[in-house]
């Protein structure tokens, strides 16, 4: 069987939004992964994503059942007063989106864009000077010309040398209905405490996300099986308890509590022989900054610009793409790490020592 000339491992936002951008261009990308098992959680999708979006002909896709144009973000960092867009991105706009069911309406749009796609995992990659061979999960194997890999912050691409994780953040959160009688405006509101930060926000549906952003290390003993423990966290807030209270959520009666790996991890290089790197798959950010999925539909979208010159023989789009993005990531690190400095009230906490030395999370 002939090569493709393109395969994209992954299906999440950066794979689909490089299927897309490459079929628009007149390839014919073969999508890999295997069916969706992406959990449904409210995120933030920055203005930034935008101008993506709308390269990519899916503004449209940002229905009511899908996200909520947001209201700002409010936060309680630094100081015990409650401010509009401390410890954040200060840009207005965005949405608050149900990841799940918006990739969801991505994959039926390339279904219907005609954009083939093979439901296994990628397990090996064999590369040789013209190719790459793709050994899958069921057994068969695909070859390429060229590989975008999305596979998130695994990156099947890299080796133990080129992915450095720089902490050791979890996410542990629970999703809640409203009342029908219950109103609640669409914004964040962020809250740090001694050994970590929590984080709620509308979503769509009348729903509303509560987590809860700390260290593997240091989550408490028996929260993963003891609903009133997660309860009892939360009641030692101050403005995240009392927004529960004010629109009638019991964290200790009223949802399933679960967890994912948050933690930052970052690809030394995004371009390496016949492989690009997008999404998770070249940077997996804290999502203290509330601009991931913004950056994965960005960086896919330029690891098919990049694919379509490297297929031209024009090395230089990936060239220019790996140093934008290798750029944006030291800039966003440093605006990380300012941001955790600026909490000064728990500087002894383990947590906030290890922001003080990013390095030494690892």
């Amino acid at each position: 069987m002939a090569a493709r000339q393109a395969v994209i491992l992954g299906a999440g936002m950066a794979g689909m939004a490089s299927a897309r951008a490459l079929q628009r261009k007149g390839f014919r990308p073969l999508l890999v992964a295997p069916q969706p098992d992406v959990a449904s959680r409210g995120e933030t999708l920055s203005a930034r994503a935008f101008p993506s979006l709308e390269a990519l002909g899916w503004l449209d896709l940002l229905g009511d059942d899908t996200a909520l144009a947001s209201r700002g973000r409010f936060s309680v960092w630094g100081s015990t007063a409650l401010r509009r867009g401390a410890a954040a991105s200060e840009e207005v706009g965005g949405w608050h989106v149900d990841r799940a069911r918006l990739e969801a309406r991505m994959a039926t749009a390339l279904a219907a864009d005609g954009v083939d796609r093979i439901a296994a995992e990628a397990r090996q990659l064999m590369r040789s000077a013209d190719e790459v061979t793709i050994g899958l999960s069921d057994g068969s194997s695909v070859t390429a010309e060229f590989v975008v890999d999305c596979t998130g912050r695994a990156a099947i691409s890299c080796g133990p040398d080129t992915l450095h994780r720089l902490d050791r953040l979890v996410a542990c959160y629970s999703i809640h209905p409203l009342d029908d009688d219950v109103e609640a405006v669409a914004a964040t509101l962020v809250e740090a405490v001694p050994f970590g930060w929590w984080y709620m926000s509308m979503m769509p549906g009348s729903r509303v996300l509560v987590g809860l952003f700390t260290d593997s290390d240091l989550l408490p003993s028996g929260l993963r099986k003891d609903a009133p423990v997660w309860a009892g966290l939360a009641s030692q807030t101050s403005v995240i308890a009392a927004r529960l209270e004010s629109l009638g959520i019991d964290l200790a009666t009223s949802a399933e509590l679960q967890f994912a790996s948050a933690a930052t991890v970052t690809a030394a290089t995004l371009v390496e022989g016949r492989i690009v790197r997008a999404g998770d798959a070249a940077s997996a950010m804290d999502p203290l900054g509330a601009n991931g999925m913004a950056t994965a539909l960005w960086s896919g979208l330029r690891a098919a610009e990049s694919i379509a010159g490297l297929v031209g023989g024009d090395a230089s789009i990936a060239v220019r793409y790996e140093q934008q993005f290798l750029q944006g990531i030291a800039s966003h690190l440093a605006t990380q790490a300012g941001l955790y400095a600026s909490e000064h009230r728990f500087a002894d906490a383990p947590f906030w020592q290890r922001r003080r030395d990013p390095w030494s999370a690892r």
